[in-house]
């Protein structure tokens, strides 16, 4: 049990959600009370809710790809919601800029895990939509945004979906989002490191980013240079989607 939080079955749900606002986050999770479409997040769209201490998002778990038009939302022995609060909850706790996390439901059918988690929504916009308005004048808030990922590495946490719509510039900070399948592990190696800045990379180039803006990011990371053969790998991997996508 995580510190903080309360276990309640609800509606042939469990749910882990936050002791002090327990009832209506557990009703928004499991039930949809109280929700309204915010738009989309990952592979699925956003609900919105209103909770004592100001508004919530739920995001559904949903897969991607060609998997998605047989299992949509289920997941053979993966407990996606509860892993994923686990990890963001424990970056919360250590200081990371983060939203508040709220709570995970989840329902088991068998071996298949269906849910949702919950967060605070934080006035902010997303890397992306930040540098495509301030276009230059971004890379003071890219450096700070490799800062946040090295220390989000220096917790032992890696991303497994690093791209610039998971990144959220906030009136004050940057913040980092959706731990989904995100590992915790003793030590994030220079090689894992490596794969989630180049991970990044593809994702600014893929929304046609200026490249400095990333050299910013990395230089605030502290990273000046990639293994070659993953440099390569990742570039090519890259020219195989463009090719695909076409």
């Amino acid at each position: 049990m995580l510190a903080g939080f309360t276990h309640i079955s609800r509606g042939g749900a469990e749910a882990l959600v936050r002791e002090e606002w327990a009832d209506v986050v557990s009703a928004a999770l499991v039930e949809g009370e109280g929700c309204h479409p915010a738009g989309e997040g990952g592979r699925g769209a956003l609900m919105r809710f209103a909770y004592p201490n100001g508004s919530g998002l739920v995001r559904r778990y949903r897969r991607g790809g060609v998997i998605r038009h047989f299992l949509k939302e289920s997941y053979l022995l993966q407990n996606r919601p509860l892993r994923e609060l686990g990890v963001h909850a424990f970056l919360q706790d250590e200081g990371l800029s983060v939203p508040v996390v709220l709570g995970a439901a989840w329902q088991r059918r068998g071996l298949w895990y269906r849910g949702a988690i919950a967060s605070d929504e934080i006035a902010s916009t997303t890397l992306l939509e930040y540098a495509r308005e301030r276009g230059a004048q971004a890379e003071r808030v890219m450096d700070e945004c490799g800062q946040l990922i090295r220390r989000m590495h220096e917790l032992g946490v890696y991303h497994a979906d690093l791209q610039v719509k998971n990144i959220l510039i906030g009136e004050d900070r940057a913040y980092l989002i959706d731990f989904d399948n995100a590992s915790r592990l003793p030590v994030v190696s220079d090689r894992l490191r490596a794969r989630n800045l180049l991970r990044l990379r593809r994702s600014f180039e893929k929304h046609d980013l200026p490249g400095p803006l990333f050299r910013a990011l990395c230089a605030g990371y502290g990273a000046d240079a990639f293994p070659r053969w993953l440099d390569r790998l990742y570039r090519a991997k890259g020219t195989f989607s463009d090719y695909v996508s076409r």
